[in-house]
């Protein structure tokens, strides 16, 4: 089991310039007297699918082992993305977790995130199974764990589609059989000094006979909320001509303080088996359920709601996240040949309700005045509400299998040989509008019309997607010299996605029926019933007969959706490669010069008339290092690379506001990676880690007629990359000390600081300039805490102490030129003050 070798007294206080030169002032001759001279070990890594020093790896990776993550109180995906410099996350403002996307080295174009659009361009693992989904990461409770491993740059070789700028893997504390092990740790926390928060988190380890340990780990957590909805009106303009008409809506019903809250529990459970001396098992289960309420958007402009942290809302806001995961993993050898077979399953439902009067109220306000307050009356013609709302009804399965086989790592010829198959299924069910008593010519119908099934439905999306990937990958190693070593791989891929459903608006959505509307045709007839958008039924444009008789192309009995007016696959092969040559300079020096490539596969879009996307790829020139000095009490560690991004996918809004991705420029990243960890004095340590990106497009992003000529630049050649910083950097360092108090007691004193330069919110220039560029933020978190030889632990801490507001991402309900006077900027939770206690037995 891959562990981080020797134990030794840690730092925690490592996040600021000002907080260093403090500790620097405390390294006092009695803390420094020792028995032994203290070093900063050795961080046992599988990023090459062996367990290896990760001062060996010729990968820029950066690693987060199971005491710093203790150390950092980090929990969830977000807290510890903010300490691994080459990775970005852009968060959502409808929930708090679970629809992050996030990115490596700037290869990043926003957008992404939706369910028929483009898979995610990071690959994220939890163990050996792959848990990446198109509309967002798993975000995985962290408690014993082992390690983070980011991987930054191409890993399309070893880990196929979706690592094509990167991999990020949690890997769990495994079974041990070595001896009994239990701890828990409890923790209170105070939000922005109104809400508490709090966790517990246990785990044992049980020994089973001689050849056989059980591990279980639970943890419970609820996230205080810091975002007020506060009371407020809308008044739509039903007729422009006539004031009277207007119809005003409140959100009285949802008004409420700290409404952003998550509640989260899960287990997990390992048994590992010994079969004799060659041969174990390792079957794992692994549960979370998180429930959230509310919104966690900011309104930056006040245009809605007035005050910090404030917003206002007309509809209900909650989502839901289950799922499990069902691991198998084989370890063997035949002959000289070592054998890893890897089963994993994943089932994921997410469902929630969420607030869309943004996009009502600003489309009825730029373009239709008085459209949706028209469209949504009842069968007597009595106006209803129209604020806006939709739901996401999200089911995934992922299956995935993999098959891997090496020779023995001691000889001068090494090689591995895998192979690999995966199956993700998502059932996609969205349906937009939701106005209760919705009239039956303005409702989704079913095929014979009236109420039914999709009442009260405006729009709806209800579709199944089907991933499926098969590869064979490979890697030679060479020992050219006793310093040198050549390492090349390769892996062929077969990828398929299949979307199969409807999409559509429902009878009477047609805004040139409306009369009096800004893009009346002139010719308005009451009860026409014409679609909203052209094809939007089926491919020869028709839509809905003038009869009102359905004119899918498929009539098939469908569970979810009135027809099938979607059906497209989209098939490719192709072949990706890695050079890599190594250079052992000295005992503590390693250098390495890197040529490699990513992918992420192709797909196709909703809209029928969209023509699919291929993949695009990823080209990675690297040069780095790995170093140790003063006796492994300063590490130094970096990269420099060039990457070459081709074919770029690209989401945008389409015809009718419908998401869709095309191939856009070229792009290029060049940058440099660096991690410095040093040992000042035996019982103080430094690590710093920064990264530095330069991001540009090569070609001008365009939109382009049917000829394929540019008819409207939408960002020039040169433009740099969004939501990806200049310069990202944290600073950790932690200073112990001992203390006599009835046994023998350490305490610690630690600080915290991340930091990173202003970056652009969006590719899309015109639309960049409503939104205006995503700020600089800096970050401090402080703890001081006690620990004695028994494992009793006690600790006071506070997050974000500066009460840092800048947003992480900026969004709106619908496109900037709309929606974009109301935007909402995401930002990480305010000061937190909290106190934990921790036991280990």
């Amino acid at each position: 089991m891959p562990v981080i070798l020797p134990k030794r007294p840690q730092s925690l206080l490592a996040r600021t310039p000002v907080a260093s030169a403090v500790l620097l002032a405390l390294s006092s001759p009695v803390a420094m007297a020792q028995e032994e001279t203290a070093t900063l070990g050795e961080v046992i890594v599988t990023a090459q699918k062996r367990a290896e020093s990760l001062q060996n790896v010729p990968i820029s990776l950066d690693a987060i082992g199971e005491e710093k993550l203790q150390e950092l109180n980090v929990k969830n995906f977000k807290e510890y993305v903010q300490f691994l410099p080459s990775v970005t996350m852009q968060p959502t403002a409808e929930t708090g977790s679970g629809y992050t996307s996030v990115y490596m080295r700037g290869v990043a174009t926003g957008g992404d995130g939706q369910a028929t659009t483009s898979v995610p361009s990071v690959g994220m693992y939890l163990d050996e199974q792959p848990i990446t989904t198109v509309q967002g990461n798993l975000d995985v409770h962290l408690y014993d764990i082992a390690r983070v491993e980011a991987l930054a740059g191409p890993q399309g070789t070893l880990y196929g589609a979706s690592s094509q700028a990167g991999t990020i893997r949690i890997i769990t504390n495994k079974p041990d059989l070595s001896g009994f092990a239990a701890g828990y740790s409890l923790e209170a926390n105070f939000v922005d000094m109104d809400d508490v928060g709090y966790v517990a988190e246990g785990f044992v380890n049980l020994p089973i006979g001689e050849n056989a340990a059980l591990r279980l780990v639970g943890w419970s957590l609820t996230q205080a909320g810091w975002i007020d909805n506060k009371p407020a009106t809308r008044t739509y303009s039903i007729d422009q001509n006539d004031p009277d008409d207007d119809f005003t809506t409140d959100n009285a019903a949802f008004v409420e303080d700290n409404y952003n809250t998550i509640d989260t529990i899960g287990a997990r459970a390992a048994l590992r088996i010994n079969l004799g001396e060659n041969w174990a098992i390792t079957p794992q289960l692994m549960y979370q359920k998180t429930e959230q309420e509310g919104f966690w958007g900011d309104d930056i402009n006040n245009v809605g709601a007035t005050g910090d942290h404030a917003v206002a809302k007309y509809r209900e806001q909650f989502s839901n996240d289950e799922w499990y995961q069902a691991g198998l993993t084989i370890e063997g050898s035949i002959g000289s040949l070592d054998v890893v077979y890897s089963g994993n399953y994943l089932d994921r439902d997410q469902d929630g309700a969420f607030d869309y009067s943004d996009y009502s109220f600003f489309y009825d306000q730029v373009y239709y005045t008085g459209y949706f307050a028209r469209l949504f009356v009842d069968n007597n013609g009595h106006q209803l509400n129209p604020d806006a709302a939709y739901e996401n009804q999200d089911y995934y399965s992922k299956t995935s299998h993999e098959l891997r086989i090496s020779t023995p790592q001691d000889k001068r010829v090494r090689s591995l040989l895998g192979f690999f198959y995966q199956r993700q299924y998502h059932d996609f069910y969205q349906p937009f509008g939701l106005v209760e008593g919705l009239a039956d010519v303005r409702e989704m119908n079913n095929q014979e019309g009236g109420a039914g099934q999709y009442a009260n439905y405006v729009y709806l999306n209800s579709m199944d997607r089907t991933d499926r990937d098969q590869a064979v990958f490979a890697n030679v190693s060479f020992d050219l010299t006793d310093k040198l070593e050549l390492s090349l791989g390769a892996r062929y891929f077969e990828p398929e996605v299949h979307v199969k459903g409807f999409f559509g608006f429902g009878l009477g959505f047609n805004p040139a029926r409306v009369p009096g509307s800004r893009v009346s045709d002139g010719n308005d007839e009451p009860g026409d019933p014409d679609n909203g958008g052209d094809g939007a039924f089926e491919p020869t444009g028709q839509g809905w007969s003038r009869n009102g008789e359905w004119r899918c192309p498929s009539q098939e009995d469908r569970k979810d959706a009135p027809c099938v007016n979607v059906d497209k696959t989209n098939k490719e092969s192709d072949a990706v490669y890695r050079a890599n040559l190594s250079w052992k300079a000295s005992d503590t020096t390693l250098l390495y010069a890197t040529w490699s490539e990513g992918y992420r596969p192709g797909g196709i879009n909703r809209n029928p008339f969209a023509g699919a996307y291929v993949s695009d790829f990823l080209t990675n020139y690297e040069i780095g290092w790995k170093t140790r000095f003063a006796d492994d009490r300063f590490q130094f560690n970096g990269a420099v690379f060039l990457d070459e991004w081709d074919n770029i996918q690209i989401s945008f809004q389409g015809a009718n506001g419908i998401t869709q991705v095309a191939n856009g420029p070229k792009a290029e990243i060049q940058g440099v990676e660096a991690q410095l960890d040093w040992l000042p004095s035996d019982n103080f340590r430094i690590g710093i880690g920064l990264a530095y990106y330069d991001t540009e497009l090569k070609d001008d992003y365009c939109d382009f007629d049917d000829a394929g000529n540019c008819v409207n630049v939408k960002a020039p050649a040169g433009t740099p990359l969004p939501l990806t910083s200049d310069f990202k950097a944290n600073l950790i360092a932690r200073y112990t000390f001992p203390i006599k108090w009835q046994g023998n007691w350490d305490a610690y004193t630690q600080g915290a600081a991340v930091y990173q330069t202003d970056r652009s919110s969006i590719l899309d220039q015109a639309d960049l300039a409503i939104y205006g560029d995503i700020p600089s933020t800096t970050y401090f978190d402080f703890a001081f805490g006690f620990e004695n030889d028994k494992k009793y632990g006690i600790e006071l801490f506070v997050a974000n102490a500066t009460d840092e507001d800048a947003p992480l991402y900026v969004t709106s309900n619908c496109t900037p030129q709309v929606c974009g006077s109301q935007i909402y900027g995401v930002q990480a939770r305010p000061r937190t003050i909290g106190i934990r206690f921790k036991q280990d037995f």
